[in-house]
């Protein structure tokens, strides 16, 4: 077990090096190219790299539905052709410096994610993660400017970087939403080649309407550089980060993604000779510590508990619930989750709730499970948090709750 996280935490460390080598050393040095030629190579040679994996799963093409494909164009205009388009021009607009600004921008990426989430896929988080939000916008706010009392007689090249790299980090966080809904029943392989594929095509005929020139015209170092690119920092990158994504929990994931940063810091110094200013190095504390916390609210949450005797007034609402002491809600914030619930060894859909009891008034911890009829009183269960659902609420009498409680289980449904 510990292999594996150890495996899986540095593909993940080595994906987040490989994007901070690429922003600080690789793509600088294709400053003469238009932005969108190098986005339309970078997927045109990405997909070649890739297509093995569309010959390998091309059976699940015939389960994907019209709403799927919708998001998969999403994540193919948003993720690849408008993101790296973003990322690029925002590189190439700071003239090599202050490039791991840039990078830095990049972790409001969950944010924008958690929040188009909420918006729509219907997801809701606790209070506090608006909270950190918030923070990280200051952070990113701090991060941008060296000098922030100076924000307005800064030149407007300045301005420019920040909104290509916000837009990058949206495109992107906007596509890790519709990535995550095509991408139920078919495989991570089959979707990095359908998006390279799909974004190749977008590409062309920008691609060539800002490239008047020829491709014989394209020097070999940079050819060399976008090939290197692919094999690194593109389709590889990507195939690492999934690869040890699968094998360890968010948080982890989210600490060894860190790395992108952090480096990025490191390799704009080393490589281009820029440092960050006082208040950008508070500014990057602030930001990383933020989506850092804010990325902890929505990861999963195991409970394991002897199931004891509750107030035994769930006939009220015809809906019975296994009750676990409150204790062990010590690490989730209250409110209502989608969650899984193994008992003796079976699985089993359900709804968690941490809160105030709306017939006692007091907290209480305890889980509906889905068509389950079993006595499991006394008995051990290990309940896994999914989604969120919604804060606590106390209702007025038991037709209201009963109400409620319909509606709650229409999500899980």
């Amino acid at each position: 077990m510990k292999n594996k996280i150890l495996i899986g935490t540095l593909a993940v460390v080595v994906a987040a090096l490989l994007w901070s080598f690429d922003g600080t050393f690789l793509r600088p040095s294709l400053y003469a190219l238009p932005a969108t030629l190098v986005a339309f190579l970078e997927h045109g040679l990405g997909f070649i790299v890739l297509f093995p994996f569309l010959i390998i799963y091309r059976k699940q093409l015939k389960v994907i539905t019209k709403k799927q494909w919708g998001a998969i164009f999403w994540v193919a205009v948003f993720g690849g052709a408008l993101g790296t388009t973003f990322i690029t021009k925002a590189i190439f607009l700071t003239g090599f410096h202050d490039i791991s600004v840039v990078i830095l921008l990049q972790k409001l990426q969950p944010i924008f994610a958690i929040s188009l989430a909420a918006v729509l896929l219907k997801e809701r988080f606790p209070k506090v993660f608006y909270f950190y939000a918030t923070l990280a916008l200051v952070g990113g706010y701090f991060v941008t400017f060296k000098d922030p009392t100076q924000i307005f007689n800064l030149p407007n090249q300045t301005y420019l970087v920040a909104v290509f790299a916000l837009l990058a980090a949206f495109s992107w966080g906007s596509s890790t939403v519709f990535g995550k809904y095509s991408i139920k029943n078919i495989s991570y392989g089959l979707l990095a080649s359908l998006r390279f594929g799909l974004t190749t095509l977008l590409m062309v005929i920008p691609a060539l309407y800002f490239y008047n020139a020829s491709f014989g015209d394209i020097a070999g170092k940079q050819w060399q550089t976008i090939v290197i690119i692919v094999f690194t920092s593109g389709a590889v990158a990507i195939f690492l980060y999934y690869y040890g994504l699968k094998k360890i929990p968010a948080s982890i994931a989210t600490l060894a993604e860190l790395a992108w940063p952090v480096s990025a810091i490191f390799f704009d110094y080393f490589f281009n000779k820029n440092m960050l200013s006082v208040t950008q190095i508070l500014g990057t504390l602030l930001l990383i510590t933020a989506v850092y916390f804010a990325t902890r609210l929505i990861k999963p949450h195991k409970i394991k508990g002897i199931v004891i005797e509750g107030q035994g007034r769930g006939g009220e609402t015809g809906i019975h619930t296994a009750n676990l002491p409150v204790e062990l809600a010590k690490k989730i914030h209250k409110g209502l989750y989608m969650c899984s619930v193994n008992s003796e060894g079976k699985d089993h859909k359900g709804l968690l709730y941490y809160g105030i009891n709306s017939l006692t008034g007091k907290d209480c911890l305890e889980v509906h499970i889905l068509e389950f009829n079993d006595d499991i009183y006394g008995k051990e269960i290990t309940i896994l948090t999914q989604k969120y659902i919604r804060i606590p609420k106390r209702f007025k009498n038991p037709k209201d709750l009963l109400e409620r409680i319909k509606l709650d289980l229409e999500s899980v449904n």
